[in-house]
């Protein structure tokens, strides 16, 4: 198993992995807890932060499980606790940048060059919001 390091360092997993999943916000963690806790080979690949938007939101009381709701960063450390007792791999800080068909699966591929080759892929990247840049509208 292999985290992120406080450098951002973590190494791919040498053999093809069964679901490789894009985004480690709300949806890819649970798809990430849910393939592992089945004993599928889990890498999970996120670009910035394990949480995603919902990380840096202070109550979040629309996710299953959390009636009374629960923070962004707490939701994503519980989140990750199992995703990681579970044994998936996780890389954060390489942004995958393509992703394309091979014989037995699918490349990723990610912005340092490297390669990462899984049998099926969860594309969970969320949201990204931002303003259009139109005549008439405030910044």
């Amino acid at each position: 198993m292999s985290w992120a390091r406080p450098s951002g360092l973590a190494a791919l997993p040498a053999r093809m992995v069964d679901v490789a999943i894009v985004g480690a916000g709300p949806a890819g963690l649970s798809a990430a807890v849910y393939t592992s806790s089945e004993g599928l080979s889990t890498l999970l690949l996120e670009r910035e932060a394990i949480g995603g938007q919902a990380g840096s939101s202070s109550l979040i009381r629309n996710y299953l499980g959390f009636p009374r709701g629960t923070s962004g960063r707490g939701l994503a450390s519980r989140a990750f606790a199992q995703v990681w007792a579970f044994g998936a791999d996780t890389v954060v800080s390489w942004p995958v940048t393509g992703l394309r068909p091979a014989e037995t699966g699918y490349l990723l591929m990610l912005a340092d060059g490297r390669e990462a080759h899984t049998r099926s892929v969860v594309i969970a990247t969320g949201v990204s919001y931002r303003k259009l840049d139109a005549p008439g509208l405030t910044p």
